[in-house]
Protein backbone atom coordinates (compact mmCIF):
# COMPACT_ATOMS: atom_id res chain seq x y z
CA UNK A 1 0.00 0.00 0.00
CA UNK A 2 3.05 2.66 0.44
CA UNK A 3 4.69 1.68 -2.35
CA UNK A 4 1.98 2.59 -4.74
CA UNK A 5 1.58 5.85 -2.80
CA UNK A 6 5.24 6.57 -2.95
CA UNK A 7 5.29 5.66 -6.66
CA UNK A 8 4.38 9.01 -7.67
CA UNK A 9 6.82 10.77 -5.62
CA UNK A 10 9.28 8.64 -7.29
CA UNK A 11 8.13 9.63 -10.82
CA UNK A 12 7.42 13.30 -10.08
CA UNK A 13 11.38 13.92 -8.48
CA UNK A 14 12.42 12.13 -11.64
CA UNK A 15 10.85 14.23 -14.46
CA UNK A 16 11.69 17.47 -12.40
CA UNK A 17 15.50 17.32 -12.46
CA UNK A 18 15.11 16.29 -15.71
CA UNK A 19 13.25 19.89 -16.56
CA UNK A 20 16.31 20.86 -14.17
CA UNK A 21 18.71 19.70 -16.38
CA UNK A 22 17.39 20.70 -19.62
CA UNK A 23 17.28 24.46 -18.04
CA UNK A 24 20.94 24.52 -17.29
CA UNK A 25 22.04 23.05 -20.40
CA UNK A 26 20.29 26.01 -22.20
CA UNK A 27 22.07 28.61 -19.58
CA UNK A 28 25.30 27.42 -20.47
CA UNK A 29 24.60 27.41 -24.34
CA UNK A 30 23.64 30.79 -23.77
CA UNK A 31 26.33 32.10 -21.80
CA UNK A 32 28.62 30.00 -24.13
CA UNK A 33 27.17 32.13 -27.31
CA UNK A 34 26.90 35.36 -25.97
CA UNK A 35 31.42 35.29 -25.11
CA UNK A 36 31.99 33.83 -28.45
CA UNK A 37 29.96 36.55 -29.96
CA UNK A 38 31.16 39.27 -27.75
CA UNK A 39 34.86 38.26 -28.89
CA UNK A 40 33.70 38.11 -32.46
CA UNK A 41 32.44 41.72 -32.14
CA UNK A 42 35.57 42.98 -30.66
CA UNK A 43 38.25 41.49 -33.19
CA UNK A 44 36.18 43.97 -36.19
CA UNK A 45 37.31 47.10 -34.16
CA UNK A 46 36.74 50.61 -36.69
CA UNK A 47 39.99 51.33 -37.61
CA UNK A 48 41.36 47.82 -38.28
CA UNK A 49 43.55 47.23 -40.75
CA UNK A 50 43.11 44.53 -43.77
CA UNK A 51 45.14 41.69 -43.65
CA UNK A 52 48.57 41.80 -45.45
CA UNK A 53 48.31 41.40 -49.20
CA UNK A 54 45.02 43.20 -49.51
CA UNK A 55 44.17 45.78 -51.75
CA UNK A 56 41.22 47.99 -51.51
CA UNK A 57 38.91 48.10 -54.78
CA UNK A 58 39.72 51.78 -56.95
CA UNK A 59 36.95 54.59 -56.44
CA UNK A 60 34.95 55.91 -59.55
CA UNK A 61 37.12 57.91 -61.48
CA UNK A 62 36.72 61.55 -61.20
CA UNK A 63 35.37 63.73 -63.72
CA UNK A 64 38.36 65.81 -65.85
CA UNK A 65 37.30 70.01 -65.55
CA UNK A 66 37.71 71.63 -68.65
CA UNK A 67 40.71 74.39 -68.48
CA UNK A 68 39.89 76.39 -70.91
CA UNK A 69 36.45 78.55 -71.93
CA UNK A 70 34.97 80.10 -74.34
CA UNK A 71 34.89 83.35 -74.10
CA UNK A 72 31.71 85.59 -74.67
CA UNK A 73 30.34 87.95 -77.21
CA UNK A 74 30.38 91.24 -75.64
CA UNK A 75 27.23 92.96 -75.93
CA UNK A 76 26.91 95.92 -78.22
CA UNK A 77 27.47 99.05 -76.67
CA UNK A 78 27.25 102.41 -78.26
CA UNK A 79 30.81 104.64 -77.45
CA UNK A 80 30.35 107.72 -75.91
CA UNK A 81 32.80 110.41 -77.89
CA UNK A 82 33.49 113.50 -75.90
CA UNK A 83 33.14 116.70 -77.78
CA UNK A 84 35.90 118.93 -79.10
CA UNK A 85 35.87 121.79 -75.74
CA UNK A 86 34.88 125.16 -77.03
CA UNK A 87 36.38 128.72 -76.46
CA UNK A 88 38.04 129.39 -73.21
CA UNK A 89 35.97 131.71 -70.74
CA UNK A 90 37.16 134.30 -68.56
CA UNK A 91 37.37 133.13 -64.88
CA UNK A 92 35.06 136.39 -63.97
CA UNK A 93 32.47 135.02 -66.65
CA UNK A 94 29.26 132.89 -66.88
CA UNK A 95 29.98 129.95 -69.42
CA UNK A 96 27.63 129.24 -72.21
CA UNK A 97 24.86 126.98 -71.44
CA UNK A 98 26.36 122.91 -72.47
CA UNK A 99 23.43 120.92 -73.07
CA UNK A 100 20.97 123.41 -70.74
CA UNK A 101 23.61 123.51 -67.66
CA UNK A 102 25.01 126.70 -67.11
CA UNK A 103 28.45 126.83 -65.45
CA UNK A 104 30.37 129.56 -63.29
CA UNK A 105 33.40 130.24 -60.83
CA UNK A 106 31.81 132.36 -58.01
CA UNK A 107 35.10 132.02 -56.31
CA UNK A 108 38.87 131.78 -56.26
CA UNK A 109 40.73 132.13 -53.39
CA UNK A 110 44.53 131.72 -52.13
CA UNK A 111 44.81 129.62 -49.34
CA UNK A 112 47.23 127.03 -47.45
CA UNK A 113 45.77 123.59 -47.28
CA UNK A 114 46.59 119.87 -46.99
CA UNK A 115 47.80 117.85 -44.54
CA UNK A 116 44.24 116.16 -43.81
CA UNK A 117 45.13 113.05 -44.58
CA UNK A 118 48.36 110.93 -43.60
CA UNK A 119 51.15 111.71 -46.63
CA UNK A 120 48.94 114.48 -48.19
CA UNK A 121 51.18 117.44 -48.35
CA UNK A 122 50.50 120.85 -46.82
CA UNK A 123 51.04 124.33 -48.28
CA UNK A 124 49.85 127.14 -50.74
CA UNK A 125 46.99 126.00 -53.00
CA UNK A 126 43.53 127.75 -54.59
CA UNK A 127 40.09 127.10 -53.91
CA UNK A 128 37.58 127.12 -56.69
CA UNK A 129 34.04 127.67 -56.43
CA UNK A 130 32.04 126.24 -59.34
CA UNK A 131 28.30 126.95 -59.64
CA UNK A 132 26.21 124.58 -62.11
CA UNK A 133 22.98 125.76 -63.00
CA UNK A 134 20.16 123.84 -64.78
CA UNK A 135 18.16 125.83 -67.23
CA UNK A 136 16.79 122.46 -69.12
CA UNK A 137 13.41 120.90 -68.70
CA UNK A 138 14.51 117.85 -67.12
CA UNK A 139 16.98 116.80 -63.78
CA UNK A 140 20.35 116.67 -65.02
CA UNK A 141 22.79 113.77 -63.33
CA UNK A 142 25.88 115.48 -62.11
CA UNK A 143 27.17 112.17 -60.22
CA UNK A 144 30.42 112.24 -62.65
CA UNK A 145 30.83 115.77 -62.84
CA UNK A 146 34.25 116.99 -61.93
CA UNK A 147 36.86 120.15 -61.68
CA UNK A 148 40.75 120.18 -62.86
CA UNK A 149 43.15 123.00 -62.68
CA UNK A 150 46.39 123.49 -64.44
CA UNK A 151 48.75 126.54 -63.92
CA UNK A 152 52.01 127.84 -65.67
CA UNK A 153 50.19 129.80 -68.25
CA UNK A 154 50.53 127.72 -71.25
CA UNK A 155 52.81 125.19 -69.80
CA UNK A 156 49.52 123.20 -68.30
CA UNK A 157 51.10 122.29 -64.92
CA UNK A 158 48.50 119.82 -63.89
CA UNK A 159 47.61 120.79 -59.96
CA UNK A 160 47.00 118.05 -56.74
CA UNK A 161 43.77 117.88 -55.58
CA UNK A 162 43.29 118.03 -52.00
CA UNK A 163 40.66 116.59 -49.87
CA UNK A 164 39.80 118.74 -46.72
CA UNK A 165 36.55 120.07 -44.28
CA UNK A 166 36.22 122.58 -47.07
CA UNK A 167 35.97 121.03 -49.97
CA UNK A 168 32.66 119.60 -51.18
CA UNK A 169 30.96 118.08 -54.48
CA UNK A 170 27.79 118.52 -56.12
CA UNK A 171 24.80 116.50 -55.26
CA UNK A 172 24.20 113.38 -57.59
CA UNK A 173 21.57 115.31 -59.72
CA UNK A 174 20.23 119.18 -60.20
CA UNK A 175 16.99 119.40 -60.82
CA UNK A 176 15.22 121.65 -63.45
CA UNK A 177 15.90 125.37 -62.50
CA UNK A 178 17.89 124.87 -59.78
CA UNK A 179 21.42 125.20 -59.40
CA UNK A 180 23.84 123.70 -56.77
CA UNK A 181 27.91 124.50 -56.08
CA UNK A 182 30.95 122.49 -55.12
CA UNK A 183 34.28 123.58 -53.86
CA UNK A 184 37.92 122.11 -54.96
CA UNK A 185 40.89 122.98 -53.28
CA UNK A 186 44.05 122.36 -55.27
CA UNK A 187 47.87 121.98 -54.69
CA UNK A 188 49.79 125.25 -56.43
CA UNK A 189 53.25 126.05 -55.59
CA UNK A 190 53.97 130.04 -55.23
CA UNK A 191 55.58 129.86 -59.04
CA UNK A 192 56.07 129.69 -61.94
CA UNK A 193 53.54 132.57 -62.50
CA UNK A 194 50.89 132.23 -64.70
CA UNK A 195 47.51 132.24 -65.84
CA UNK A 196 45.05 129.06 -64.41
CA UNK A 197 43.07 127.20 -66.28
CA UNK A 198 39.60 125.21 -64.45
CA UNK A 199 38.10 123.03 -67.10
CA UNK A 200 34.65 121.78 -65.79
CA UNK A 201 33.38 118.23 -67.14
CA UNK A 202 29.63 118.30 -66.47
CA UNK A 203 28.89 115.40 -68.76
CA UNK A 204 30.27 112.19 -70.12
CA UNK A 205 28.62 113.27 -73.65
CA UNK A 206 29.42 117.10 -73.31
CA UNK A 207 32.33 119.03 -74.16
CA UNK A 208 34.31 120.49 -71.40
CA UNK A 209 34.07 124.12 -69.77
CA UNK A 210 37.48 125.73 -69.93
CA UNK A 211 38.07 129.39 -67.68
CA UNK A 212 41.22 131.10 -67.61
CA UNK A 213 42.54 133.46 -65.79
CA UNK A 214 45.59 135.53 -63.93
CA UNK A 215 45.79 133.58 -60.10
CA UNK A 216 44.35 135.07 -57.07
Amino acid sequence: MSESLNEPHRRMGWRGWTVVGVIAALLIGGIAWGVLANNTSGDEEPGATSSPGATASPGPTPTTQPTEFETPSPGSTDPVVKPDTGDEVPLDEPAPAVQGVVSEVTALEAITAGNDIPGEPSGPAIQVTVRLTNDSDEAVDTAGANVTLTYGGDDRLPAAGLTGDGSSVWPASIAAGASAEAIFQFAVPSSPEGDLRVTVDILASAPNVIFVGPRP
